[in-house]
């Protein structure tokens, strides 16, 4: 069925066009088409193409919901990688630090082991010098007893002496002067023997005394001996636990530099996965990226498609032109009311601004009072980011004429805007077909749709092969339009695929860089605008196209337009269109 559809479309599309003629002062309302077998399978090839298009949409939707997750996942992952290395350094460090300290604590250990080895050999010193001193104080205890044996003799010849100078002086007493010289003799003696015993005494004591101190040298030297020798095991314990320490120390030493270099494998470990979910997120990003994209070319492909499809004879469910005007609607609704405004008018229905909360459910039945018609019936049909879009229900024959009349007048007052644009794609066909037929360009060239990026630009220009011609053609024949009616905006000429090659001057400005907002607004040329207007625009076979629609300028700013649209073909090829807007 699509084939056969798209075949049929082909033929209409590829059709030759039929020879022009000067336009008429009014355009002739559109025909109402018969809705007939192709018109049905039209519908039907619409509905299959879109609900697969928001199926695509919708697992991108879940695709990207997902890549989301998946990216937060790995931005936890990186905060825990990020804690884990600095955890691991700190770590390494601590460990460094202990190593260096359990090193420092070995040295120390090992200057008390030389200290416990010096203290010992002293103490064995000491032991020996305590043994000899006690073996001295010994051999000064026998002198004393041998020095206290002879001063018992010296007493005891003392003692005699004093007997035999008494006897002497006894003696010489007898004598009489003969003996005096011998008494004193005697009398001298008898003093000296006293003297000499007295000393004698004095050494004595003094001997005894230095028994009694060598005696009582020789129990405590005996005494330091013992506590030394007592001292001695628990040094050589202390060494021994000292020595172990040692080992244990260089032991942790060696484990503690070991889980230093682990830590820091681990460390650098953590950085490579850190590094890994790092690019996982770049291309978890990349990936989102394309997701968004793939969901905005599904949608643009869904507003292409349609456009295609709609914008043709075949495909075409209007039975009416819609013209945008702006009429006051007081919507009655469940005894409560609200005040909107048509964005488009047309005999078989409107389009409502959705503003005042006016967000009816499709299907839904309103009564309204229209301005200069009066009071309708409008069913919901569609809701859309335009509005809320309406179909008239039946209604009374004055009512229907005051409609007709409505509609008349504003029809009447797009007729000039029509018979312009007409007129204007017409100097441009022209315009176009007499350079091919010159050699200015090849006549593929005025349809090559390889869009070739131009670096640096934001928003991004393209480059084709026909642009350097068209930029020298086509301002001559756009900017004279638009000169001659203020109410105009912009008046450009627009290939199938949206490429807008050639803007107004005003409109036509070098970009400047980094300045985006202010590109959006001025450097309209080179790009492409597929958005739902423009793609109507260049994708419409009507004999013109009149449509409402809010223009994106930059930086947040959107302005409401209304336009008349005509196509453009070229050696019997549809082109594109022309495209004239004028502010609501």
């Amino acid at each position: 069925m699509a084939a056969a559809v798209i075949s049929v479309l082909r033929r209409k599309v590829q059709s030759p066009e039929p020879a022009r003629s000067a336009p008429p002062s009014e355009p002739p309302p559109l025909p109402e088409p018969v809705r007939s077998l192709d018109g049905e399978m039209i519908d039907s090839l619409e509905a299959d193409v879109s609900r697969a298009i928001r199926q695509v949409t919708e697992a991108i939707r879940t695709a990207s919901h997902e890549v989301n997750a998946t990216r937060d996942d790995l931005s936890e992952i990186h905060g825990s990688m990020v804690d884990l290395v600095a955890a691991g350094r700190r770590a390494a460090s601590q460990a460094l630090g202990l190593a260096a300290s359990t090193e420092e604590l070995a040295a120390a250990s090992g200057e008390i082991t030389g200290a416990m080895n010096l203290a010992d050999a002293r103490i064995a010193e000491a032991v020996r010098v305590a043994e000899g001193a006690n073996g001295l104080i010994a051999e000064l205890a026998r002198a004393t007893v041998e020095i206290a044996g002879i001063v018992d003799t010296i007493a005891a010849v003392a003692r005699q002496t004093n007997l035999l100078a008494l006897n002497a002086t006894i003696e010489a007493a007898r004598a009489g002067s003969a003996g005096k010289g011998f008494a004193v003799v005697a009398s001298e003696v008898k003093t000296l023997s006293v003297e000499t015993g007295r000393a004698a005494n004095d050494i004595r004591e003094r001997i005894a005394h230095l028994r009694e101190r060598a005696e009582a040298s020789i129990g405590s030297v005996e005494t330091v001996l013992s506590v030394i020798h007592d001292v001695r095991p628990v040094f050589t314990n202390v060494r021994t636990a000292v020595d172990e320490q040692n080992a244990s120390l260089s032991e942790l030493a060696a484990r503690a530099t070991e889980a230093s270099s682990f830590v820091e494998h681990v460390s650098e470990r953590a950085q490579s996965v850190d590094e890994i979910a790092e690019r996982a997120a770049s291309r978890i990003t990349r990936a989102d990226e394309a997701a968004a994209l793939a969901s905005d070319q599904a949608q643009t492909l869904s507003r292409r498609f349609i456009a295609v499809i709609r914008q043709n004879e075949i495909g075409d469910r209007r039975r009416y032109d819609r013209f945008p005007a702006e009429i006051a609607v007081r919507i009655v609704s469940n005894a409560a009311s609200a005040a909107a405004r048509t964005i488009d008018i047309g005999a078989g229905g409107l389009l409502l601004e959705a503003s005042g909360g006016l967000t009816p459910q499709v299907g839904t039945i309103l009564e309204a009072d229209v301005e200069r018609i009066g009071g309708v019936s409008l069913r919901v049909v569609a809701a859309s980011g335009m509005g809320v879009h309406c179909a008239f229900g039946p209604m009374e024959s004055d009512v229907q004429r005051r409609l007709d009349d409505v509609i008349a007048e504003i029809e009447t007052g797009y007729r000039p805007l029509i018979s312009a644009a007409k007129e204007t794609a017409r100097q441009m066909e022209l315009a176009l077909e007499q350079a091919v037929t010159k050699g200015r360009l090849a006549r593929e060239a005025l349809f090559d749709a390889d869009y070739r990026p131009i670096q640096g630009t934001d928003p991004q220009q393209f480059e084709t092969r026909s642009l350097k011609v068209l930029e020298d053609l086509l301002p001559a024949i756009q900017e004279p339009l638009l000169a001659a009616d203020r109410r105009m905006v912009f008046c450009v000429a627009i290939d199938r695929n949206g490429y807008i090659p050639v803007h107004n001057r005003a409109y036509s400005q070098p970009q400047r860089p980094g300045d985006t907002v202010w590109n959006t607004a001025n450097c309209r040329n080179r790009r492409i605008f597929d958005d739902r207007a423009g793609i109507t625009a260049a994708r419409s076979t009507r004999p013109f196209l009149v449509q409402s629609y809010a223009r994106e300028m930059g930086g947040g700013v959107t302005v409401m337009m209304r336009e008349v649209d005509v196509p453009i073909h070229l050696f019997g090829r549809h082109w594109g269109g022309f495209r004239t807007a004028y502010k609501l």
